[in-house]
């Protein structure tokens, strides 16, 4: 019966080993690409605009509005607003949001401009 633990030990300790020697190739990839990555930092003209867009195709710019109060826009339309709030935060943001990507679609229509108007959830 200690034959069998000691073998069971043996084979426990040679996969933990086998591992860790795994991790620390991993970390040493892990070091030197991170190395490199700072490197290409360094290099990196930061003079340049950040903004720099003018050289994306117009299908690839993008306008984003982030509603930074929607209880207090809730709030002027509806007393419920602040009760909803409490309960469901997150369905009386998306509320807000549909409303002023609704809004905001009419009015960029009104002034003859052709967009797509979307509310995007996430990062």
């Amino acid at each position: 019966m200690s034959t069998l633990i000691a073998v069971v030990a043996l084979a426990v300790a040679a996969a933990a080993a086998a591992v860790a020697w795994r991790l620390q190739q991993a970390n040493k990839a892990l070091r030197a690409e991170t190395i490199g990555l700072l490197w290409r930092l360094e290099q990196a003209d930061l003079s340049a605009p950040r903004n720099a867009y003018a050289d994306l195709p117009p299908e690839e710019r993008l306008l984003s509005i982030r509603i930074l109060n929607p209880l207090e826009l809730a709030s002027a339309q509806t007393k419920a607003a602040t009760m909803l709030h409490r309960v469901r935060p997150a369905l009386l943001s998306k509320m807000v949001y549909d409303q002023a990507a609704d809004s905001l679609r009419e009015r960029l229509a009104d002034e003859g401009v052709v967009a797509e108007v979307k509310v995007h959830a996430g990062r």
